[in-house]
């Protein structure tokens, strides 16, 4: 069955390579939508690591991970609005897609980074989380606003291809560092969910409280001060010209 694996990942690859390449007026709202959404990085990462995590634990566990990752997207979708609801109580998170980026790296980065011994207990908590927080990010970033249901379809189907090429594809090659390898993905991916959410949760903390207005150091520049004339600096602005000699045409006042 290796030739249907190889055709996963190159029929997934053919396609966005061929969207990538195609001309911005001619992808259509759902290709735009992949190309420019779908694919952004914070999105990827906790697709991808789930996908390892898939590789790392026994079929039996990997096969229900799958299960609850379905589950929790047809979760997501039913009660966004409800989450949506719950999340808005935590700083930052509106203005942070309602975080759902560093919850799902949060979920899966500890899966990988506590080791072997947790890992498949911890996968399935995980999926469930994972696919809530992916229907919830692939709602609020549709560009049709809810109208159409192409674009969260097609978010879902690029969801299932990345996590089944990584998962498939380390499955087929699996190596002794590959646990190690997991590890650290998994503590990057913790690194990340730290810092974004902390970044998120402060929100205007960072900013410095007794910042100077912006047009302080134009009103107390010296520059600023003279900037404007005296008034009598240019005398002859404005008058009228003199009187044309006898025999000459009057010219005309330009002020």
């Amino acid at each position: 069955m290796s030739w249907l694996r190889h055709l996963w990942v190159l029929a997934g690859l053919g396609t966005l390579i061929v969207l990538a390449l195609m001309p911005v007026a001619q992808r259509g709202e759902v290709g735009a939508w992949l190309i420019r959404d779908a694919l952004a990085v914070e999105r990827l990462f906790p697709l991808f690591g789930f996908g390892i995590a898939l590789a790392l634990v026994p079929k039996r566990p990997a096969q229900i991970a799958c299960v609850l990752w379905g589950i929790g997207l047809a979760a997501g979708f039913a009660l966004r609005i409800e989450m949506m609801a719950a999340l808005q109580q935590v700083p930052g998170a509106i203005t942070h897609h309602f975080l759902t980026m560093p919850i799902s790296a949060l979920a899966i980065g500890a899966t990988l980074a506590l080791g072997r011994a947790p890992r498949p207990m911890l996968i399935l908590p995980a999926a469930l989380i994972l696919g809530a927080m992916y229907a919830l990010a692939t709602k609020l970033s549709d560009p049709s606003y809810g109208g159409k249901p192409w674009v969260f379809l097609a978010g879902v189907v690029l969801g299932i291809w990345l996590i089944g090429a990584v998962a498939l594809t380390l499955r087929a090659w699996r190596a002794g560092w590959f646990e190690i390898a997991g590890r650290i993905v998994g503590s990057w991916l913790v690194a990340i969910a730290v810092l974004y959410g902390g970044v998120a949760l402060m929100g205007n903390k960072l900013k410095p409280k007794n910042a100077p207005p912006q047009n302080a150091a134009s009103e107390n520049a010296p520059a600023a001060q003279s900037a404007v004339p005296e008034a009598d600096a240019f005398p002859s602005f404005g008058a009228p010209p003199p009187a044309a000699p006898p025999g000459e045409n009057k010219p005309e006042f330009q002020p």
